[in-house]
């Protein structure tokens, strides 16, 4: 019974250390700030690795066929769950445009 009760202790005084030491930065207004500033190519680089992520799951995929069956198989299955989400997006399966979705 004690334990618990400690443990919640140590809980909230953790909660109220994290909370003081956020609001006393301005971490969260500089990761914001940078990022309006350089939204374009955030954007752009999200674009590419939502585009190309799964060719890239695919090769990973062929290089470990030749090292163990298993991991190969989840690979792929993986870069096929990749590829059916990023291209149904932009046909009108999911209500989207039929094109490329990166504009």
């Amino acid at each position: 019974m004690a334990k618990k009760t400690v443990k919640k202790v140590v809980k909230k005084a953790a909660k109220k250390v994290v909370k003081k030491v956020l609001d006393s930065t301005e971490l969260d207004e500089k990761i914001v700030a940078e990022y309006k500033e350089h939204k374009s190519t955030y954007d752009m680089i999200s674009c590419y690795i939502k585009c190309y992520g799964g060719y890239v799951m695919a090769v990973g995929a062929g290089c470990l066929f030749g090292v163990n069956a298993i991991a190969g198989t989840s690979f792929l299955l993986g870069a096929v769950a990749w590829a059916y989400i990023v291209t149904c997006a932009c046909k009108p399966c999911k209500g989207g445009e039929t094109g490329s979705c990166c504009k």
